[in-house]
């Protein structure tokens, strides 16, 4: 199903940010404060096969709970993002040199909250858009693997499987996952693209 077969849209769905986030939420790369909110985007582009998605490496960072994951492009609201939608496209930018400027927003999913980060306040606004520019990738240095992946890979069933994740501290814990170049991809990520998945049905 196309994307006209999404849920949510988002022009139905307009996310305005609150008055309380501002610069100062958002001072440390990598980090993200109580109250904060972010967005990302899943980005999807005609491959040879169907439909890709990108996707991003993190960087390894001391501190950040996302430290070389597996993710979609995006991260925390700065001043001059005047909607969530605008923060996602923003970072994208910023992180992969994918301009969503000329790309429409073809749905909103559920907004998402870290399950492992006690005491945390942070909401994550996921969007998705349909891109049909250069898919060339320049990487920021918060980024140190990026890539398309076909979404019919990540729509075969038996490639989600329970499997060891690394917990920020250290902690081994067993998580829903896809593995990927080496490395899994779980956790926000998995949760957002599970309801991707199940909305294109």
């Amino acid at each position: 199903m196309g994307p006209a077969g999404l849920r949510r849209r988002c022009d139905y769905h307009p996310c305005r940010l609150v008055d309380s986030v501002r610069n100062e939420d958002h001072a440390d790369v990598g980090r993200t404060v109580k109250g904060s909110q972010a967005a990302v985007a899943v980005v999807l582009a005609a491959g040879a096969d169907g439909d890709e998605v990108l996707l991003i490496r993190r960087a390894t960072v001391t501190g950040d709970p996302w430290s070389g994951h597996i993710a979609l492009p995006g991260g925390g609201v700065e001043t001059g993002d005047m909607t969530l939608e605008a923060a996602a496209r923003r970072e994208t930018m910023e992180e992969t040199g994918i301009d969503l400027t000329q790309s429409p927003c073809v749905a909103t999913l559920s907004t998402v909250t870290p399950h492992l980060m006690r005491g945390s306040s942070l909401r994550i606004a996921p969007f998705v858009f349909r891109y049909a520019g250069d898919r060339a990738i320049t990487m920021s240095h918060e980024v140190v693997e990026a890539w398309w992946l076909p979404v019919a890979e990540l729509e075969r069933t038996e490639a989600w499987q329970p499997m060891p994740v690394t917990v920020m501290g250290g902690a081994t814990i067993q998580a829903r996952g896809f593995s990927i170049r080496g490395h899994v991809l779980w956790g926000l990520t998995e949760r957002i693209l599970a309801e991707f998945l199940e909305s294109r049905g």
